[in-house]
Order: C-alpha cells, then structure tokens, then sequence
C-alpha cells in the first residue's frame, strides 16, 4: 500500500509538464542534444586536467600553474551547463512543500505559476550575469591560458539565458497542457 501511494507521488499529474518530452526532434532535440555533448567534453576535459595536475605533482613536484584557475572555471561551466540540460529534463533540484497536498486537477495551474516564477527568476539572472559580464569586459583582467576575464564569465548569461527560455517554453507548453484539459472538459458535458 504504502509503495502505491510513493508511485503516485513520483508521477507528475495529469496535464502537468514539468520538463520536455524525450525523444523530441528538431531544434529542442538538436539543442539538448549539443548541451548533453558540450558537457561531456568538458567534463572528460576536467577529468583528465585534474589527474595531469595531481599526477605532476605526486610525482615530479610540480605542476601547471594556470591548470588549477582553469579547472575552476570549466567546473563552473560544466555546473551551469548541468542545471540548463536537468532544467530540460526536469531534473533540476526543486522543493515541493505543498503541491503533493493539493488535489490533482489544481497540479495544472500549480506547475504554471512554478513556471512563471522560474521563468521571471532566470531572467533576473540573466539580466544580472549580463551587468557581471559587461563589468568584466570594462575593468576585468585577465585568466586562464592569458584570456580576457569576461571571456571565462560569458557562461552566467547564457546559462540563465538558455534556463529562461526553457522555462518560457515549458510556460507556452503547460498552457496548452491546460486549454487542451479545458477543451476536453467542455467535450464531455456535452
């Protein structure tokens, strides 16, 4: 009984779309699909880099000084790559305090308003990773491998840039999840 009411919990209610149908062509299934490549590649990189580091210097004592500030930021590239691929897939952490007490045809409406506050919180990120960033390209020095600072940071904006429009289309998608409850509704009165 008790392992029931888990399942249920774990299945997103009806006419809910918490993350992008799998499998999808096109240029969403195109675009999730580079992600998913770009942060493979990164993280083989970082893998490698790091144990290149830690072997040099068990072994020989010594190392590339500008390996360590590079790895930070291709961790910091490969974290924000991650939260836009599980922000496609719906895997992207979230705190569900009081959606599973409500009855599951206001689930709906429920993931729309989530949406729209992810939506608007992005953006606000965006918008604020873009003023980081034109910061940078004023006053910032530089990094790793003599590159320009704003160069390593360009990840804020469009990390948070690719999140928000993610969410928009999750909004546009879950809106027509619930015209098409409502359409079906109609249909059965009459």
């Amino acid at each position: 009984m008790k392992n029931s009411e888990s399942n249920k919990r774990q299945q997103p209610p009806p006419y809910t779309v918490a993350f992008f149908p799998q499998g999808q062509d096109g240029v969403f299934g195109l675009l999730n699909k580079t992600e998913e490549a770009v942060l493979s590649v990164m993280l083989v990189a970082v893998i490698c880099l790091a144990c290149t580091q830690i072997v040099l210097r068990t072994v020989f004592e010594s190392g590339f000084v500008w390996l360590d500030p590079l790895l930070r930021y291709l961790v910091l590239w490969c974290g924000l790559l991650g939260a836009v691929t599980a922000t496609a897939k719906g895997k992207h952490i979230a705190l569900d305090l009081v959606g599973s007490r409500f009855p599951d045809r206001v689930a709906p409406f429920l993931s729309l308003v989530t949406h729209l506050f992810s939506c608007c919180a992005s953006a606000g990120l965006t918008l604020a990773g873009w003023l980081f960033l034109r910061n940078e390209f004023e006053y910032g020095g530089t990094g790793p491998l003599t590159l320009p600072l704003w160069l390593w940071n360009t990840i804020f904006p469009f990390a948070f840039g690719l999140i928000t429009v993610k969410y928009f289309l999750l909004i546009i998608l879950q809106l027509k999840a619930i015209s098409h409850l409502f359409t079906q509704r109609g249909g059965d009165r009459s």
